[in-house]
């Protein structure tokens, strides 16, 4: 039996017993057990032994007023309005944008985003406003379609001697001939209020098509590079500083390429990303990039074999940037983790031989099987992506908080996919107050219109009724389990706790007047 249980039945024991009446003391000793219970409880949370600064604490006041008192506008407005975290991200993200709140936590160092796909970690209006005028962009817009098509509005790049495939048209002269088409174009990129109606399985369908339409666009360099640019600006402006990129790294596709043919694989690949990387580190010396490693769960393990190889190769090459591995993909439709553990067992192996690829799996993100998450960690997974189910494992939980698997929560990705609707219930509060090491990230924030990490920051600070200590402890966590090497890692969190003090010490002379 754990120590908590036995503080908790201690308490119960030495409570008074049931009288005829309730006198003025036994409220009294009522109250002082509830206040010790309730302690107890606190010291559980990840975090929990962060003590405030006189900044943090006239902050801690202002958030937990500002909180309660949206809380209550929502009660009192429950016929008329709904809460915004029960509500539909895309429907409410003007509204939340409005508050004074979200406007500071942009100013919040929040660390960093562990949780992010390349491909959609920024607004999809840079792909139809800047990448469709880039030279050879194509977009699949045929009058009709049929069944073995691409989806439509697939994008690809031609130079002027390849061969199109049928159905592709220049970007720019379907711009000259609709002038609405950028705006079609991007409604097929993104989600929308009217998705709020559909169900897991119809929004996975389109979350894939969207990914679909977008592959061909970002196997062109410079397409990527200048997204990629534009991503990591977009999270320097959010106050975060530390980012982690999943990128496609297949041993037999998803290849980046110059409209000359020049063909850019494996470290190759990698060297395009980090060469934009250095350049913005000339400007911003305070960012710090990985990258990890993908396949995608929809791959047989031969393949999956086959892509573990191919990614120890490129490690051996590129130690320092790419720190990890993941198979992400929709879980209920894909392969269970278990259908890959004789290779992920290897990969140990390989470690234990000198090159590791540490695991971080897309594991926990189902309606359905929890199982996933159990594999994961007990296959020596680093960090689970999403975790979202663990909640049904205490045992797990137990053992992911000795070991210090880091969770990447990502609560709007989780309300947009249909996982649940209202995140007052997302189970990432109990992984916190279980003391799990938490993490915030935005997963696929292009796809959905979020702004680097300041969207999921005000979902969960509003949601879960969060106080200082747990958003610091969050934000620092980012840090303190990302895939930084030993000294970049303490010279990120030095950073990182020099920018939290001097947030803290600005806001608080900035409010004074609201404290």
């Amino acid at each position: 039996m754990t120590s908590h249980v036995l503080c908790f039945l201690a308490l119960v024991v030495f409570a008074p017993g049931p009288r005829a009446a309730l006198a003025s003391e036994d409220l009294a000793e009522y109250l002082k057990t509830r206040a010790a219970f309730l302690k107890h409880e606190d010291a559980l949370v990840d975090g929990a032994g962060t003590n405030l600064t006189e900044d943090e604490a006239a902050f801690d006041h202002w958030l937990g007023s500002t909180v309660q008192e949206m809380i209550q506008q929502y009660k009192k407005q429950r016929l008329v309005d709904r809460f915004l975290p029960s509500t539909y991200f895309p429907r409410v993200r003007a509204l939340i944008e409005n508050t004074t709140l979200y406007k500071v936590l942009r100013q919040m160092p929040k660390g960093g985003a562990l949780h992010l796909h390349v491909s959609a970690s920024f607004s999809m209006t840079w792909v139809v406003n800047q990448g469709l005028d880039l030279p050879g962009c194509y977009v699949f817009w045929p009058n009709t379609t049929s069944a073995d098509d691409p989806p439509l509005g697939s994008l690809a790049f031609y130079n002027a001697t390849q061969e199109k495939k049928a159905g592709y048209f220049p970007a720019k002269e379907l711009i000259q001939k609709d002038k609405d088409f950028p705006q079609k174009l991007l409604k097929l990129l993104t989600v929308h209020e009217e998705d709020e109606s559909l169900t897991s399985a119809e929004i996975w369908k389109k979350f894939a098509d969207i990914f679909i339409r977008v592959a061909g666009f970002f196997t062109y360099r410079e397409a990527l590079e200048g997204y990629f640019w534009a991503t990591m600006l977009e999270f320097l402006e959010d106050g975060v500083t530390h980012l982690e990129f999943r990128v496609d790294l297949f041993h037999d596709q998803g290849f980046l390429f110059d409209l000359d043919g020049r063909e850019y694989r494996g470290a190759a690949a990698l060297d395009v990303y980090q060469k934009q990387i250095q350049k913005m580190q000339v400007r911003h010396p305070e960012l710090t990039v990985k990258l990890i490693g993908t396949s995608i769960r929809m791959r047989s393990p031969q393949v999956i074999a086959e892509d573990l190889a191919f990614a120890l190769e490129v490690k051996a090459q590129r130690p320092d940037l790419l720190v990890g591995w993941d198979a992400p993909g929709e879980e209920d439709a894909g392969h269970p983790t278990l259908d890959y553990a004789r290779q992920l067992l290897e990969l140990k192996k390989q470690a234990k031989a000198g090159l590791e690829l540490p695991l971080m799996l897309h594991d926990g993100e189902s309606d359905w099987s929890t199982m996933n998450t159990v594999d994961a960690v007990l296959l020596g997974a680093k960090r689970l992506g999403h975790g979202f189910n663990i909640v049904r494992h205490p045992l797990l939980m137990e053992k992911v908080r000795e070991d210090g698997v880091a969770i990447e929560v990502c609560p709007i990705s989780n309300q947009v996919l249909r996982y649940l609707s209202d995140l007052r219930i997302h189970p990432g509060l109990q992984m916190l107050k279980m003391g799990l090491p938490v993490t915030i990230s935005s997963d696929d924030p292009g796809i959905w219109g979020a702004r680097g990490l300041s969207h999921d920051f005000w979902e969960v600070a509003v949601a879960w009724q969060l106080n200082t200590r747990a958003l610091k402890t969050l934000a620092r966590n980012s840090i303190a389990y990302s895939g930084l090497a030993p000294k970049e890692k303490t010279e990120a969190l030095q950073r990182w706790q020099r920018n939290w003090q001097s947030f803290m010490a600005r806001w608080r002379e900035s409010n004074t007047l609201v404290i």
